[in-house]
């Protein structure tokens, strides 16, 4: 142990419970026996900064190696000026970021150069950031504390409020990210309506309502106004590891809808698709690059859905399950 490397770490929680610790450094952390220094992170031998952190303060400070771990394509996204000046204001204030930059974008590029290293989650995403930094690696999430609660199959152990249909759809995630059910809303309602089915919607129960920071929208209310024919078929489930597994294993489908118009989304990785698969979930889901690749090499075409197709599939679906 008095070999190991010492790793300095700025994480998205200090508890390291956010998913972007705990499925990405964490993990390996707990894999190798290594302890992350979180509490003092420049004392150390290699520091890694997760996008939480403020990558200019960090850099400027560390005395050793640096490696970036970007989750999101904040590089690919190209957001409009004004978005992008907001975006880097509301970051400073929350000191994540610095007014010197001006905008975000210019704050992460400039850290991709200045960093030894950077890690991200996609192809999609390295093809973007090896323009700044020529040392880019891909590493997924690590999706294993999905075996962990083998007991949670079988069991109501939080005593969920569960749909009366054995026919439902699953989704899951941050309910920020619930937008991208907007477009494919009005025709979902009437889909749910009409054939019975129920849905899950595995999330926060609230959520800010800008910028990941501002304001707050309650879920239930959100989908009350998206969902008024089949509102009562659809359940709010607060997300846990323990209500992951045993919902999904209640679930005859999983959805993954994403704006394909939303440029920083479309440039997300395939962990949220890997991870419904590794619960062992059929699933239809956007053709974003990286979904659409996916697709591709592990021939499920046809579960790759371009925009305006969804209740086609849904209807394919529910038809051949029946």
């Amino acid at each position: 142990m008095q070999n190991r490397i010492k790793v300095g770490y700025v994480p998205y929680s200090q508890d390291l419970q956010h998913p972007g610790d705990r499925r990405r450094l964490a993990a390996w952390a707990i894999e190798n026996r290594v302890n992350l220094n979180v509490s003092n992170p420049l004392d150390s031998d290699l520091l890694v900064l997760s996008n939480a952190a403020n990558f200019g303060y960090w850099i400027k400070r560390a005395k050793q190696p640096v490696i970036l771990d970007l989750v999101d394509s904040y590089l690919g996204e190209n957001p409009p000026l004004l978005r992008d000046i907001v975006r880097n204001v509301v970051r400073s204030i929350r000191g994540t970021s610095s007014f010197r930059w001006v905008t975000y974008t210019n704050h992460v590029r400039n850290a991709c150069r200045k960093s030894d290293g950077v890690i991200v989650a996609s192809k999609e995403q390295r093809d973007v950031v090896i323009k700044f930094n020529r040392n880019v690696f891909v590493i997924l999430d690590d999706h294993s504390e999905l075996d962990s609660i083998t007991s949670t199959r079988k069991n109501n152990l939080n005593n969920l409020p569960l749909l009366p249909s054995s026919n439902n759809l699953f989704w899951e995630g941050f309910a920020f990210t619930l937008k991208h059910f907007k477009p494919i809303a009005a025709e979902l309602d009437k889909f749910l309506f009409e054939s019975g089915w129920g849905m899950y919607l595995l999330t926060n129960e609230q959520f800010p309502r800008w910028g990941g920071y501002i304001g707050r929208v309650n879920t239930r209310h959100l989908v009350e106004k998206w969902f008024p024919l089949s509102k009562k078929a659809i359940q709010v489930i607060p997300w846990s590891i323990k209500n992951l597994i045993y919902i999904a294993d209640n679930s005859k489908l999983g959805l993954i809808p994403i704006d394909t118009h939303d440029k920083f989304a479309a440039l997300k990785p395939e962990n949220k698709l890997l991870s419904m698969w590794h619960l062992k979930l059929p699933v239809i889901f956007s053709n974003t690059p990286s979904y659409s690749r996916l697709a591709s090499e592990s021939n499920h075409q046809d579960a790759c859905i371009k925009d305006g197709n969804w209740v086609d599939a849904l209807t394919i679906f529910t038809q051949s399950s029946e």
